[in-house]
């Protein structure tokens, strides 16, 4: 297909893992293609919801997006300072390769030791001694919550409860596309506007970062914020580490 916007898009991502987009304009990078995606594909595919389409396309890469979103902003703090050179975000995969950060990161059950429920974590290495690395947090990635929030929190908690692992942040990173996080008066169930879903996270886990253009800065609070206020929480973590 001439000029495929799957294609462009996944050129983008390449160019967003490689630092050569600036992360706090990644996201709305990817959704200026989203009017591309619907007119080219719609012809392609006239019986087909598009709308729905690239919520489901951009859905099956929400994780690579916000991976390659965090290489990128690694990738220009290390190009800035080589006092950063040490930090890494890796994926499940990676971490069930690595030993040492396996170990680091596993939930104890009896004699058994697991990985908790995450897409991917921001890992600093040590040079002279990997078990001196540290896992900074882990980073759960969801276009909607639709209930999951309790994983989420379980695995805060279970983290806590270990010696080794207490210090490890858990962070959630959501498209929020049920609008979970939107502050509204007319809800079912609404506490000051707020869902039940947006109170448990914001007293269990350490960040909530919205990419969802239409969320506005007055529904920020400590721990739920637009997405590109993860740069610099991220930024005043690493200073004092």
């Amino acid at each position: 297909m001439v000029d495929d916007p799957r294609k462009k898009i996944d050129a983008l991502l390449t160019h967003i893992k490689e630092g050569k987009v600036e992360p706090d304009k990644a996201w709305g990078r990817i959704h200026e293609l989203k009017d591309e995606y619907i007119k080219v594909l719609g012809k392609v595919y006239p019986n087909k919801n598009m709308e729905q389409s690239w919520h489901t396309y951009v859905g099956n890469k929400f994780q690579n997006v916000i991976y390659s979103i965090i290489k990128g902003y690694l990738h220009k703090l290390k190009s800035q300072d080589p006092e950063f050179k040490n930090f890494e975000v890796l994926k499940e995969n990676e971490i069930k390769k690595n030993d040492i950060i396996f170990r680091k990161l596993a939930v104890k059950y009896g004699e058994y030791l697991l990985l908790p429920d995450s897409d991917m974590a921001i890992v600093k290495f040590a040079d002279l001694d990997p078990w001196n690395s540290e896992i900074i947090a882990i980073i759960s990635c969801k276009t909607s919550l639709r209930e999951r929030i309790a994983q989420a929190c379980y695995w805060k908690l279970k983290l806590l409860s270990s010696d080794v692992t207490k210090n490890i942040r858990v962070f959630l990173a959501t498209a929020d596309n049920d609008e979970d996080f939107v502050i509204k008066s007319r809800r079912r169930e609404s506490f000051n506007g707020k869902s039940r879903d947006r109170i448990i996270s914001e007293y269990e886990l350490d960040g909530v970062y919205i990419l969802r253009e239409s969320f506005k800065e007055e529904w920020e609070s400590i721990r739920v914020k637009r997405y590109e206020k993860l740069f610099e929480d991220l930024l005043n973590i690493f200073k004092k580490i």
